[in-house]
């Protein structure tokens, strides 16, 4: 019964995936890795209060460069 729980999660979590990110990964397929690893951590630490962090792994996350950070200064 367990065994049959966690699979039902794990074919969720990856039906998830298909459809929330496929639209992302066809407009940028090399950024895939980026949308995937940093918008879940920039929201986990916006939802624990770090919203410094957040900001980091956002313009991480977007590829946003020095240049992107002086122009939003301005």
């Amino acid at each position: 019964m367990k065994y049959l729980i966690v699979s039902v999660i794990i074919i969720l979590f990856l039906a998830f995936l298909y459809w929330a990110y496929l639209p992302d990964y066809k407009r940028e397929p090399k950024e895939f890795k980026r949308t995937i690893i940093g918008m879940p951590i920039g929201m986990l630490f916006g939802g624990l209060g770090f919203n410094a962090l957040n900001d980091i792994i956002k313009r991480w996350a977007m590829d946003k460069g020095e240049k992107d950070k002086k122009k939003d200064k301005n």
